[in-house]
């Protein structure tokens, strides 16, 4: 992994420290903007730049699959530690306390901050044309990720980190359009002043397509927010690049697969079986994602938690140096899948929906290898419901199914008491008190 070992000591200094203490009191506040004592040189925005994706890479794309994982049945929990544990129950009686949400918010407002550094950096220090633009392209890049998956967990988040610890919140309708601008920045940024080579070569590594990478997000946020032509002409421009690479997180025995330290390497989480999926949303016999992403059955979960069947993690998370996709192919055809049907084009839909079910040649593996779909083509719920299914199983554990049950199941009515059965326990997580402690604009807990 380039300059991986090197800049592990520099991420190390950038995050500081007690950020994973999530039972301590004294943390440093998230809020506060990266150390700018690396802002000052080309040098060492390079290496913040590079510090960046360890720190994503390692531990906040932990934060994206876990939570999540756990709220919509993804994960089942092997282990009595208290955060996992409250985070199965959900319902209202998940404290603001707990590390389950702590960690996700002061990882994601970390990364964010360092991103918001190194786009001021770019701004501020003498570089090429073409070394700025890929610095700022790949700032928004990753403001844009960690501003994504806030507000997926959380009903307002800030936009900005402020010094004071007193960023102002921003709803959902807001972050997803600041999401989709610095997107667009970013793709434009490149498009007028392509990255110079010594930005390639300083910063960015061999598995990584930034161009696609930027627009597979913007196409996910465009989604997000009800944009339909723009979501599909976002996957489109990733789908027809000529370019082959898929940008995947890749590990070393130094920086290990987070996911396979946490359902592998430990006995805190296990894969659901059938992706924790029950009733219609079961994987129909002969789908062939099921034996990439799971193996062997290894009994059940907690009871108190849940005891659901668990079984082996195979796929991206099998080995601690597995690597992991930024975006999977597949989504792009079920977001084009997803918008046609919102769309009510109903045909196109069904095709894009088909090219996931019966795909065999997927870059990744990650093959269905299904017949067509057999369903009422003419009804926009039934195609919706079967886009959702495949997306609960072509897309697991992404992060992405506790923001699809609230976008395709928006009148499911989450009960206040715990459940550990439904396909998902809370709409949105409450904030953490350490948030509230020292953020005076922090507001409401959402009921549930």
């Amino acid at each position: 992994m380039k300059h991986i070992k090197l800049y592990t000591i520099i991420g190390v200094l950038l995050i500081g420290s007690g950020l994973f203490t999530a039972c301590d009191t004294d943390f440093e506040n998230p809020n506060n903007p990266t150390e700018d004592v690396v802002l000052g040189t080309k040098g060492g925005l390079f290496a913040l730049a590079t510090g960046i994706r360890q720190y994503y890479s390692v531990f906040a794309l932990r934060q994206i699959i876990e939570a999540p994982g756990i709220t919509t049945r993804e994960l089942g929990v092997t282990n009595t530690f208290l955060n996992i544990n409250e985070l199965a129950r959900g319902g209202a009686e998940l404290p603001s306390e707990s590390g389950g949400i702590t960690n996700p918010w002061i990882v994601f407002l970390r990364a964010k901050g360092m991103s918001e550094s190194l786009i001021e950096g770019a701004n501020t220090v003498e570089l090429s044309s073409g070394t700025k633009s890929g610095l700022l392209a790949y700032g928004n890049l990753f403001k844009a990720m960690s501003l994504g998956s806030l507000i997926e967990m959380f009903e307002q988040v800030p936009i900005n980190n402020s010094a004071d610890g007193a960023a102002p919140f921003s709803d959902r309708a807001t972050v997803l359009t600041t999401c989709i601008a610095l997107l667009k920045e970013a793709r434009d940024v490149l498009a007028t002043t392509p990255m110079s080579d010594e930005f390639k070569s300083s910063v960015l590594w061999s598995e990584f397509n930034m161009e696609k990478t930027i627009n597979a997000y913007l196409s996910r946020y465009e989604l997000m927010a009800g944009n339909y032509d723009g979501a599909i002409e976002a996957a489109n421009a990733v789908l027809n690049n000529s370019d082959a690479t898929i940008s995947m997180w890749v590990y070393d025995a130094n920086n290990q697969n987070p996911i396979w330290n946490r359902t592998v390497n430990s006995t805190d989480l296990k894969p659901q079986t059938n992706f924790g999926l029950l009733g219609a949303y079961v994987p129909e016999a002969g789908d062939e994602r099921v034996g990439f992403y799971l193996g062997a059955d290894l009994g059940f979960a907690n009871a108190d938690a849940g005891g659901q069947a668990i079984s082996e993690m195979l796929g991206f998370f099998a080995t601690n140096t597995s690597s992991i996709p930024m975006y999977l192919p597949g989504e792009m055809l079920l977001i084009k899948a997803e918008a046609y049907a919102r769309k009510d084009i109903l045909d196109k839909a069904v095709e894009q929906l088909n090219l996931v079910r019966q795909k065999n040649n997927d870059p990744l593996g990650v093959n269905a290898n299904l017949p067509a779909w057999a369903g009422d083509e003419t009804n926009q719920n039934a195609i919706l419901e079967e886009i959702y299914k495949n997306r609960s199983i072509e897309l697991f554990l992404t992060g992405l199914r506790f923001e699809d049950s609230k976008r395709f199941h928006p009148n499911f009515v989450v009960p206040m008491e715990s459940n550990t059965t439904n396909e998902r326990n809370r709409n949105y997580y409450p904030y953490p008190s350490i948030e509230r402690e020292n953020n005076p604009n922090t507001p409401a807990d959402p009921s549930i």
